[in-house]
């Protein structure tokens, strides 16, 4: 792992399967260059599982040499790694298992031709400072080269979604295609199939972020719907880089029915919530999507990403607005779900329907099948 202990979605999923792999009787140890957060309790890790710290710079003898140590000592047969880009992490692993028999699954946990370094710079193209567009190609190439050279170096290469394998092939231009393969994230909470008691309540859960999750889009979009409707509130769970602005934002446009809890669990605000809003310009698979379904909260997302079409059948278990991105069209989807309820209700219950192709269980036997084959 780049970072653990720490609350984004990778270290959830990470998380979530180590704790299963660890139930079923095996050894599992996280690794990880840093540790913005040495209080994971919020991640409910059990407390078999181990830790390793390593440390930054990423490329050092001393953690190749750390690395390798644990590998050999500790006899490890798979290592998942959760960073795929840059090549400097991938080195670290490389040199490390060197003469062993352990065995490297690398997950593409974003779609495979970005980055948070590409969107930066393309964004700033699009607000007009053209003349980044030569530095804008040179970190795609870069990274084009540091996926590849992951692939190259792994046993095999784990996309979140079948649609991703082509665009991974692609990109990379990595000859053996079968060394690609797609496993999707699992379900990180347990779920409710139980009749909850849904209030008039909105939710974003993850990051505050305005690179890929683009949280400002949310506040644009309650900005048009508080007044509309008193009674309704949004809730927002996260936090990050950009929520001092995005409550400047909030106070700017003079929104009284808006919370920013910061990082807590969002299972009790699942219960309870209608819908959820995801406007990212970017996701690998948007695990939020899923486990609001699990408790029935219906989904609007801006279909900017291949898995959100994978994860929402439009009009049967949520609401996707297309690309581009419009506050007025993804506001009238979520005006639509509010003035609706019975439709509501019937998306909610579809929803907790497909929430269940992504179990553990199911997701779990996915990886078995891959370490023996």
């Amino acid at each position: 792992m780049g970072t653990y202990p720490s609350y984004g979605g990778v270290e959830i999923v990470s998380t979530t399967l180590a704790n299963r792999f660890i139930e079923e009787g095996h050894q599992v140890t996280i690794v990880s260059y840093m540790q913005p957060h040495q209080d994971g309790s919020l991640l409910n890790l059990s407390e078999k599982c181990n830790l390793l710290f390593l440390s930054c710079p990423v490329l050092s003898v001393k953690n190749i040499k750390r690395l390798r140590s644990y590998i050999i000592s500790h006899r490890i047969d798979v290592l998942i790694n959760q960073w795929v880009v840059p090549f400097y992490a991938t080195w670290v692993w490389k040199l490390a298992i060197r003469g062993t028999n352990c065995q490297v699954y690398s997950v593409q946990h974003i779609p495979p031709d970005t980055n948070m370094h590409i969107q930066a710079l393309k964004k700033k193209i699009d607000e007009g400072k053209g003349y980044l567009r030569g530095l804008y190609g040179l970190v795609r190439e870069v990274s084009r080269l540091s996926l590849a050279f992951c692939i190259k170096n792994s046993h095999k290469f784990i996309v979140l979604s079948p649609s991703f394998v082509p665009v991974a092939q692609t990109f990379s231009r990595v000859s053996k295609t079968d060394k690609i393969i797609a496993i999707p994230d699992p379900n990180s909470v347990d779920g409710c199939n139980k009749n909850l008691i849904k209030e008039k309540e909105i939710l974003y859960v993850g990051r505050i972020e305005y690179n890929q999750k683009r949280t400002d889009r949310v506040i644009d979009v309650w900005k048009e719907l508080e007044p509309l409707y008193p009674d309704w509130k949004l809730t927002i769970v996260g936090d990050g880089d950009d929520r001092e602005d995005l409550q400047k934002r909030i106070n700017e446009y003079g929104l009284k029915q808006v919370k920013i809890t910061g990082f807590v669990n969002p299972q009790e605000y699942y219960k309870r919530a209608s819908i959820l809003l995801l406007t990212s310009e970017y996701e690998g698979f948007g695990l939020v999507i899923v486990e609001a379904m699990s408790y029935g909260v219906v989904p609007v997302v801006y279909n900017s990403f291949k898995t959100a079409s994978d994860l929402i059948t439009h009009g049967y278990n949520g609401l996707l607005q297309e690309s581009p991105f419009s506050v007025s069209d993804f506001t009238g989807k979520v005006r639509y779900l509010m003035d609706n309820p019975d439709y509501l209700n019937e998306l909610s219950k579809n929803g907790r329907i497909v929430s269940t192709d992504f179990s553990i269980d199911k997701i779990v036997n996915k990886w078995y099948r891959l370490m023996i084959s």
